[in-house]
C-alpha cells in the first residue's frame, strides 16, 4: 500500500461515525501521510526560496533550497533535470510542547 492508498482508506474510515478523538487521530494520520509524499518535479515545483528534501535520479536524498526557475542549491547548484522529486521539510521538533 502506498501513501495515497492509505490516505484514501483513512478518508473512508472518517465516514464510520467514530468518536471525536478517533476522528482527530485519523485526521492526524492523513496529514502525516500527505506531508511525507514525494512530489515529482515533473508535476509541481516548490515555492521559490523554500528549503525542501530532494531525491536525485541516483536515489540520493538530501536537503536543498529551491530558488525558483528550476534551480536547487545545497553545497552545489543543481537543476530539476538531475532531481526527480521533492517533499516539504517536516515540522521542527518541539519537545514536550507537541
Amino acid at each position: 500500500m502506498n501513501n495515497q492508498q492509505a490516505i484514501d482508506r483513512l478518508v473512508k474510515h472518517l465516514e464510520w461515525g467514530w468518536t471525536e478523538e478517533t476522528v482527530e487521530a485519523i485526521k492526524m494520520g492523513i496529514h502525516a501521510l500527505k506531508e511525507t509524499q514525494w512530489i515529482p518535479c515533473s508535476e509541481k515545483m516548490p515555492e521559490d526560496n523554500t528549503d525542501v528534501i530532494v531525491c536525485f535520479y541516483s536515489g540520493t536524498v538530501t536537503e536543498m533550497r529551491y530558488w525558483g526557475n528550476g534551480i536547487f542549491q545545497g553545497i552545489y547548484e543543481h537543476t530539476a533535470k538531475t532531481i526527480v522529486a521533492w517533499m516539504p521539510l517536516p515540522e521542527p521538533y518541539k519537545g514536550d510542547k507537541l
